[in-house]
């Protein structure tokens, strides 16, 4: 087993896991060539539950695994991989899992799909620019997500897990995907926004990105590769920043009042099947 995980089987018995809070990096899964890997358990709820482990992970490209990071995942047991990604990324960048049973989940784009590089194309090529492009891309990011968070939600419903949900980065489709997991399973949304925030922990995208040359974690184009990029405006396209998900958040709301309405009326995930989620991930 390893070693995060069975840290995570002996705090599942401890009434209250401050750890999960205290000490983020204790969520990520070392891998050689994974990208942003770590487990979404382990927080309580508004209602006094906690979000068991072991269930859900989230995590970034799966294509540069080492044998003995395939070794390690085997260990897991998933049974589902929600991919996030457009299918010119998939094919650019196909998942490599070591067991042919696990369940891949993935989705057809159509033609109005947002990029950032179109988003980025709108505004002025510096960091304050750059900036307004991923909260544009944020905003937008929810409606295109409905068919792949209504996916997500029908496997945890049907009781498919363990489940890993993923991008490229694992960081802006996945942090959309997750919060609104845990927005609905009760988890207090400070609490979201952290888990959010620990993408700038759990991993160097530019490290990443220099020793695995191919790898474009969604953010390149062909004709201006993202590490040929300023510093300053690659810091800006790699980090979570808060402002990032609330514009998300504040969009679901804009356009359908609430987190519950987005999910019934374009989802399409009804209260007996968010009861059915919650049943599953809370203990």
């Amino acid at each position: 087993m390893p070693r995060f995980m069975a840290e995570k089987a002996h705090a599942a018995h401890e009434h209250v896991d401050e750890r999960s809070t205290r000490r983020p990096l204790e969520r990520l899964l070392a891998l050689e060539g994974g990208c942003n890997f770590r487990d979404v358990g382990g927080y309580r709820t508004q209602s006094g539950a906690t979000v068991r482990w072991g269930q859900v992970y989230r995590a970034g490209v799966l294509s540069y695994c080492t044998d003995a990071d395939l070794r390690t995942l085997q260990q897991l047991g998933v049974r589902a991989i929600c991919d996030l990604r457009r299918a010119e990324e998939r094919r650019r960048e196909p998942t490599d899992w070591p067991d042919p049973a696990t369940h891949h989940l993935f989705w057809d784009d159509d033609e109005d799909a947002p990029t950032l590089r179109a988003f980025a194309a709108r505004h002025a090529p510096d960091p304050a620019g750059m900036r307004a492009a991923m909260i544009d891309l944020y905003r937008a990011l929810p409606d295109w997500m409905i068919s792949r968070i209504a996916g997500l939600f029908g496997c945890l419903a049907a009781g498919n897990l363990p489940l890993v949900v993923h991008c490229a980065a694992g960081k802006d489709r996945t942090g959309i995907a997750v919060a609104v997991l845990l927005l609905t399973l009760g988890v207090p949304r400070a609490t979201v926004l952290e888990d959010y925030l620990m993408t700038n922990e759990a991993g160097d995208f530019e490290q990443f990105l220099r020793s695995r040359r191919h790898s474009e974690l969604g953010l390149a184009a062909d004709h201006h590769p993202l590490l040929e990029l300023p510093a300053e405006i690659r810091r800006v396209l790699l980090g979570a920043e808060p402002d990032y998900l609330e514009a998300a958040l504040e969009q679901i709301d804009a356009d359908y009042g609430s987190l519950e309405n987005y999910l019934e009326r374009a989802v399409g995930v009804d209260h007996t099947m968010r009861q059915r989620v919650r049943a599953r991930l809370l203990g």
